[in-house]
């Protein structure tokens, strides 16, 4: 039986799919990862590896780098030369599309699609536990165990510009939240505990989630995804009530 193995920082780890079966899966940041079908093609983003088991490896354009972990799909993340590089530090070791077998654990100098030897740098405007730049493109951190809350995990205080909803269909923009709306939810959530995603993804057992964008002032942004049932927040945290009221008059509007 041919298994398709979906990996790299999404809901969950590792994903099997039995023949016949059709899964959907989401990254870090709710950006659609794959959508895998068992059977013969190779999709966009996957590859074969001679001598691994007999699957197809999907890849998440994941980075990791002094025990972070990092993710460069959402359209929001700027890329280009123009991108402020400050000091380097660290270069990718491995690639693992093309080499690693779906049992690789991932370790510090992977990179999904950089090749070895490509510089790692920070991000002027940035700490780099929370951006750095690798051939020309903004990676964003995804889980980082040394953060004890979210305003450790994320380096955005001070730096939001607005918050607005999208949708979980197709991604397209719904409505912006107030200027004190943002603000409130913010100062709400980079307070919280970080927990980590492995113990968020635990508490998750309803379908009730919306996409919310954090834009910041520079013109990048990035989603989150937000369930309001278990008022929890797929990067690694619980929300408040505070922050649950803000989101639902939200939607109820």
């Amino acid at each position: 039986m041919k298994r398709i193995i979906i990996l790299g920082i999404i809901v969950a780890t590792n994903m099997l799919v039995g023949c016949g079966a059709e899964q959907e899966t989401m990254n870090e940041g709710g950006q659609e990862a794959t959508k895998v079908t068992a059977g013969t093609t190779i999709k966009e983003n996957s590859d074969i590896v001679s001598g691994c088991p007999d699957a197809e490896i999907s890849w998440v354009d994941v980075l990791m780098i002094n025990d972070i972990k990092y993710e460069g799909d959402d359209e929001g993340l700027p890329q280009g030369e123009t991108l402020e590089k400050g000091k380097q530090i660290g270069e990718v070791k491995y690639r693992l599309a093309g080499n690693a077998c779906s049992n690789h654990q991932l370790k510090n100098g992977d990179a999904a699609f950089l090749s070895a030897g490509t510089e790692i740098y920070e991000l002027i405007g940035y700490h780099p536990d929370f951006r750095v730049v690798a051939d020309n493109k903004v990676y964003q951190v995804t889980q980082n165990k040394k953060a004890k809350f979210i305003f450790e995990l994320l380096d955005i205080e001070g730096k939001v510009a607005k918050l607005n909803l999208e949708s979980t269909y197709d991604g397209r923009h719904l409505s912006d939240f107030t200027e004190q709306e943002t603000a409130d939810f913010m100062e709400e959530l980079l307070a919280q505990e970080y927990i980590g995603i492995d113990q968020v993804y635990k508490n998750i057992k309803s379908d009730n989630r919306v996409f919310l964008r954090i834009h910041l002032k520079d013109g990048s942004s990035f989603r989150i995804v937000y369930w309001i049932n278990e008022n929890a927040l797929n990067f690694g945290a619980l929300g408040t009530e505070k922050m649950r009221e803000i989101v639902k008059d939200k939607i109820e509007k």
